[in-house]
């Protein structure tokens, strides 16, 4: 599997209009924050997942 180098700029973040069009109707009731929240947590999420594809080279 070829690892490809990370981009040397960081990507945007996407808009809270995106987070919340992401997670349909459970972000009604949230508040922007929450919705911030959220997208930090799945970001996260993602590098780890990453980090452990590239150790183990399989995702289960």
């Amino acid at each position: 599997m070829d690892v490809i180098d990370r981009a040397e700029q960081e990507p945007e973040p996407i808009s809270v209009a995106r987070c919340r069009a992401l997670l349909g109707d459970d972000a009604d009731m949230m508040s922007d924050e929450e919705i911030l929240a959220v997208a930090r947590h799945a970001e996260t999420l993602a590098h780890v997942l990453i980090a452990v594809a590239l150790q183990d080279a399989r995702v289960h």
